[in-house]
């Protein structure tokens, strides 16, 4: 005890002077200086993740600080403790100002880590380097999650601005992935911002869930690849509970509106309509929230098509074509939209939207010759391609087959499973919703019977 006592004292002199030397193949015992600085820091360093350990939180803060002020490249993991550290005690402290002083270290550490982030990845497995936007992006979820109502000037605009930009950055470098508990934050603070001006922030919030659903299940396919069930299990468990929220929030939202998506769409289609990237991003937006049988959503494809043909817009023209009852050129340019993918992995996932698409006009035996084209093209969808003839028949009230195919698809696909499942329990709860009516009717009907019965019977005069 008397020893942590002497080795909470800071030093006067931080150990990590310049910012950028390098440590490739150094030890702790390099990094944290000579004599009497190294053994406080040593002894602190061992103090800090004893308290840390324990669950002494306020324990830990004393000597943890000592560390991050003498020897900021001490090692990395100097940044995990103090985030947790610094976010332990800032929840339990009641004094506003001192949560505010624990909050802006909270901030400076990542500004911190920012500022060391070449020294520190000096020494750090290439795959365990942190980046810009990987810093950037947990300190926008700290800022968010910690900092409203303790936070100076603290506003969802610039939660969403810091989030924004660690995000961009780590899609940029590509790299790594952004983390599931940030996208579920991220978007939270997304839905927020939709909440406060519907109006203004509709287009961007429909990108944000666009993006941040992909994002989720790029990573759940990437479950498939992984060696063992434990590490599938694993991508599973931090990514199928965030898109499971993010599609909550947006059906909350109920940005998806369809009136409302097309006066916005409207007249920025026409505007836009040389501008390729801009319809292709409509064309998705639109066919994403159910609008792919309006005819803006036609106009947009039409636009886009006359300027590059496309798998996109060769869908929205086969779709205005089924519309318009034009059966045989609609299926061309079905056809045509497979032609236009340049692998038969694109075809398999292209022929799954097209299913979809076919789904919405009633033939859900088009919508099925398609699926078997998708798993014919790539066998690795079979599982997507299940989930997707469930749901086609649970539209059609086929509820039975539904769930069957449920089961198929959360057994072949992990990345799914979630969302199989969650498709299961929504129509097994009609079912049983269904056959609670069921029930009642015929209690109401029997009861009205033996009534009726009982009316005539007083009205004959009582007489059998």
């Amino acid at each position: 005890m008397k020893f942590t006592k002497i080795a909470t004292v800071l030093g006067l002199t931080a150990v990590c002077v310049p910012t950028m030397a390098q440590y490739e193949g150094t030890r702790v015992y390099d990094r944290i200086g000579h004599g009497q600085d190294s053994i406080t820091t040593l002894g602190n360093i061992v103090a800090y993740k004893d308290s840390y350990k324990a669950q002494d939180y306020v324990g830990a803060y004393e000597p943890w600080k000592a560390v991050f002020t003498m020897a900021p490249c001490a090692e990395v993991s100097t940044y995990a403790y103090g985030a947790m550290i610094l976010a332990n005690v800032l929840v339990k402290e009641q004094d506003m100002t001192k949560k505010k002083a624990y909050f802006n270290e909270l901030m400076n550490l990542y500004d911190t880590r920012l500022k060391h982030m070449d020294a520190l990845n000096s020494f750090t497995k290439a795959d365990k380097r942190a980046t810009k936007g990987d810093i950037l992006a947990r300190k926008a979820f700290d800022y968010a999650y910690y900092g409203a109502g303790v936070a100076d000037g603290y506003s969802l605009d610039k939660a969403y601005t810091m989030f924004r930009e660690g995000i961009d950055l780590i899609n940029k470098d590509g790299a790594k992935e952004v983390p599931g508990f940030v996208l579920d934050k991220f978007f939270e603070i997304s839905y927020q911002r939709y909440m406060a001006d519907s109006t203004a922030f509709r287009e961007q919030f429909l990108k944000d869930y666009m993006e941040s659903r992909e994002a989720c299940q790029g990573m759940l396919s990437l479950a498939n690849e992984a060696t063992d069930s434990v590490a599938a299990q694993k991508i599973v468990a931090q990514y199928d509970p965030t898109l499971n929220r993010i599609e909550t929030l947006f059906a909350q939202s109920k940005a998806a509106d369809r009136e409302q998506l097309i006066a916005i769409f409207g007249p920025k289609i026409e505007e836009n309509k040389t501008n390729l990237a801009y319809l292709k991003s409509a064309l998705t937006l639109l066919a994403a929230n159910d609008c792919d049988d309006t005819d803006i959503y036609f106009k947009a494809a039409e636009y886009a098509y006359n300027i590059e043909p496309s798998y996109e817009s060769a869908i929205g023209t086969a779709q205005k074509y089924y519309k318009d009852g034009k059966v045989a050129e609609s299926v061309q340019y079905f056809d045509k939209a497979l032609e236009l993918c340049p692998t038969d992995q694109t075809k398999a996932a292209i022929a799954l939207k097209i299913a979809n698409a076919v789904s919405k006009t009633g033939d859900s035996a088009k919508a099925f010759s398609y699926l078997d084209k998708a798993v014919q093209y790539n066998a690795g969808i079979t599982g997507k391609a299940h989930l997707v003839r469930a749901q086609i028949l649970a539209s059609s009230k086929n509820f039975s087959e539904a769930i069957s195919y449920c089961t198929k698809a959360a057994q072949e696909d992990v990345s799914i499973s979630g969302s199989a499942n969650r498709l299961k329990e929504k129509i097994q709860e009609v079912q049983r919703k269904n056959a609670e009516y069921e029930k009642a009717n015929a209690e109401y009907k029997a009861q009205k019977a033996k009534i009726e019965k009982e009316e005539n019977f007083w009205k004959a005069g009582g007489k059998q």
